[in-house]
């Protein structure tokens, strides 16, 4: 255990440290998936069993940890960390399994990308996990901690942001006709009024609120993470909405992002 607690300390400053600059290099490279792939990036396969490859190994992942904690009894069994847990893992069931069967088109994606992805998760769910099930302070999730401002701000922000990242996914996948159909389109609705990309904002929202409710260093290292990969993403995506479409989405008056910031 104090081996393991050794390589989780240096795994959070490691992961900040890259966090960090990943954004700078995403602000001169365009991984090529969705709206901006290319065949530059290697070999590709289906988008949809690209996304589960990558994303299912952080729910497995958190699971084996969950695991291991109880067999191993680390720590007595938790109910605010179980919830924090059932949170964490509601978002990659439905990212995981639920997704990519909805997926329309016949989009790909990089094996390189979907390898690069799939090791982030796999250490983002040790950083998680290792917090949840392993490293958080004595005492630190009494009961209590389900009506303390933490708890119930990022609840709320969780949420909102959780239901924001779906039904934009929804509307954006409504836009095709079939699963034949791999045109692209602009998105309108209430979470695109301000936003071309309202679904990686209410992503977002979801790990802020998941860091204030853990009020964790591994969940403030996860939203850099996420701010350091989806903000540049959003960039690229207008920008390719703009190439699109041009005056017609551009006349729009959309922000990347943030509404009314970015």
């Amino acid at each position: 255990m104090e081996l393991f607690s050794q390589f989780y300390d240096i795994l959070l400053i490691v992961m900040t440290f890259l966090g960090v600059i990943v954004f700078i290099v995403l602000q001169f490279v365009t991984p090529a998936y969705g709206m901006t792939f290319n065949n530059r990036w290697g070999v590709s396969i289906r988008s949809n069993l690209g996304w589960f490859i990558m994303e299912c190994p952080v729910f497995f992942t958190m699971l084996l940890l969950y695991f291991i904690s109880f067999v191993l009894e680390v720590k007595p069994f938790n109910v605010v960390t179980c919830v924090m847990f059932v949170f964490f893992e509601f978002h990659y069931f439905q990212r995981s399994f639920i997704f990519p069967l909805l997926m329309k088109g016949q989009s790909k994606m990089p094996i390189s990308i979907i390898i690069v992805g799939a090791i982030f998760n796999t250490f983002n769910a040790i950083m998680q996990g290792g917090w949840l099930f392993f490293f958080n302070p004595e005492n630190t999730y009494q009961v209590s901690w389900f009506w303390s401002p933490q708890f119930i701000i990022g609840t709320t922000i969780f949420l909102i942001g959780m239901y924001i990242n779906i039904y934009s996914d929804r509307v954006i996948r409504a836009l095709r006709s079939d699963v034949t159909d791999n045109n692209y389109y602009i998105p309108y609705g209430w979470t695109f009024r301000r936003t071309s990309s309202a679904n990686y904002f209410g992503e977002i929202l979801e790990w802020i609120g998941f860091a204030i409710l853990t009020w964790s260093v591994a969940g403030a290292v996860f939203v850099l993470w996420s701010f350091a990969n989806i903000v540049p993403r959003s960039r690229a995506v207008y920008e390719r909405y703009t190439q699109f479409f041009g005056n017609e989405f551009t006349s729009l008056k959309r922000y990347k992002i943030f509404p009314f910031i970015y």
